[in-house]
C-alpha cells in the first residue's frame, strides 16, 4: 500500500487505521511541508511502514510504486487560501502529478487508485445533493479537484479507479489543522473570545477524520466488489449543519461572543446526501462534531493543546491578505483576462 501525503492531517491517520486494523505493509511517500511527526509511532512497525520523503513531483514514480498493490493519494495544496497563494504549485501538485502518478499507477498494473476530493466541487447549491448533481468550482482548489476527477473517470480505461470527495474534516488527529471550518472556529473562541460567522445560514457536511480514514480503509477492503471507476461522497446525513448551529455549539462550550455577518454572502453553501457510501461499502460515521469540540476545547484549557500549535496548524496564517481575498475562481480569472487587455 503506497499513501501519498501520509504524513498529512489525513493521510497520516489513514496510515494509522492501516498499520493498526489490517495487515498491509505500508509506504508513505511526502515532502514534509509541515513536518513527519505524526509518523514518528510508525517506525517501531518496521516490518511493515517504510517512509519516503520526497516530492511527488520529482520522484521516479515507477520506482515509488515497485511491490504496490494499491495507492491512495492526499498529496495536495489543501483548501482555498493556499491554492490562492501558490497557485502555480496547486496546479502543479493537485492535478498535474497526480494525474503522472495515476498513468505510473495503470502503468504498473496497481489493483484500486483512490483519489481524495472534496464535496466543496458542488459550490452552491439549495437541495441536498448526491454524486449525480452538477459540480461548480468556485475556487481554484476545486477546479484541480473536479479536473483530475473527470480524467479518472474518463481516461485511464485499464485503472480501477475510486473518488472519494470528504466532507469538511474535523477532529484530532497525528498531525491536526486548525483552518478547518470547526477548528477555525473553536480557534477564535479561544484566542479573541468571540466568533464572526460570515453567511451564518451557509450549510457545510461535516466529518472526523478518524471517519474519513475509515472509509479509505473500507474501499480498500471492499475493492474487488467495487465498480472499476466510481465516485462516493464521504460523510454522514445527519452531519449536514449550517455554520451558525455550529457557532452556537462552540459558543455554548466556551462562553464566548458570537457575531452573525448576513451581510457577506457566503459563496459555498451545499448539504450532501451520502446514501451511495453506505449502501455500497455499509459505511457510516461514528464520531460526531458535539464530541470533538468538547475533546479539543478540554486539550486546550488542560494546556495539551498549546497556542503555539494553534498558530502552527493552518496552512495559511489567519492575518495573511490572501484570506481577504474572497472572490471566486471566475472573478479571479476574469481579473487576468482583463489585466492582459
Amino acid at each position: 500500500m503506497l499513501v501519498v501525503g501520509g504524513a498529512g492531517y489525513i493521510g497520516s491517520t489513514v496510515t494509522f487505521r492501516l498499520l493498526s486494523n489490517t495487515n498491509m505493509k505500508v509506504r508513505v511517500v511526502d515532502k514534509l511541508m509541515y513536518g513527519g511527526q505524526s509518523t514518528f509511532p510508525f517506525f517501531a512497525l518496521e516490518d511493515r511502514f517504510e517512509m519516503v520523503a520526497g516530492d511527488i513531483r520529482t520522484l521516479d514514480l515507477d520506482k515509488l510504486l515497485q511491490g504496490v498493490d494499491y495507492v491512495v493519494n492526499f498529496a495536495a495544496l489543501v483548501g482555498e487560501h493556499i491554492c490562492k497563494k501558490y497557485p502555480e504549485d496547486a496546479q502543479q501538485i493537485n492535478e498535474d502529478a497526480c494525474l503522472k502518478l495515476a498513468a505510473a499507477c495503470e502503468r504498473n498494473g496497481i489493483k484500486r487508485f483512490v483519489f481524495a476530493s472534496t464535496c466543496s466541487n458542488y459550490g452552491k447549491t439549495e437541495d441536498y445533493v448526491d454524486e449525480t448533481a452538477p459540480v461548480a468550482a468556485l475556487s481554484l482548489y476545486a477546479q484541480t479537484k473536479i479536473n483530475v476527477e473527470q480524467a479518472l473517470m474518463n481516461k485511464f480505461p485499464k485503472l480501477n479507479c475510486t473518488v472519494l470527495r470528504f466532507a469538511t474534516i474535523y477532529g484530532l488527529a497525528c498531525r491536526v489543522r486548525f483552518d478547518l471550518l470547526v477548528h477555525e472556529f473553536i480557534r477564535e473562541a479561544w484566542e479573541k473570545k468571540s466568533i464572526e460567522i460570515y453567511g451564518p445560514d451557509g450549510w457545510r457536511p461535516f466529518l472526523h477524520v478518524d471517519d474519513a480514514a475509515r472509509a479509505v480503509v473500507m474501499t480498500f477492503e471492499q475493492s474487488d466488489t467495487l465498480p472499476a471507476k466510481v465516485l462516493l461522497n464521504v460523510g454522514a446525513d445527519d452531519q449536514n449543519f449550517q455554520k451558525e448551529t455550529l457557532g452556537k455549539l462552540i459558543q455554548e462550550r466556551l462562553k464566548c461572543e458570537l457575531q452573525l455577518n448576513y451581510k457577506a454572502v457566503d459563496k459555498r453553501s451545499y448539504k450532501v446526501n451520502f446514501a451511495k457510501i453506505r449502501n455500497l461499502l455499509g459505511f457510516t460515521a461514528i464520531h460526531s462534531p458535539a464530541v470533538s469540540v468538547d475533546q479539543i476545547c478540554s486539550g486546550l484549557e488542560s494546556g495539551l493543546i498549546t497556542t503555539q500549535q494553534l498558530e502552527e496548524s493552518v496552512n495559511v496564517a489567519a492575518d495573511d491578505p490572501i484570506r481577504k481575498d474572497t472572490r471566486t475562481l471566475a472573478e479571479i480569472n476574469a481579473a487576468k483576462m482583463k489585466a492582459r487587455l
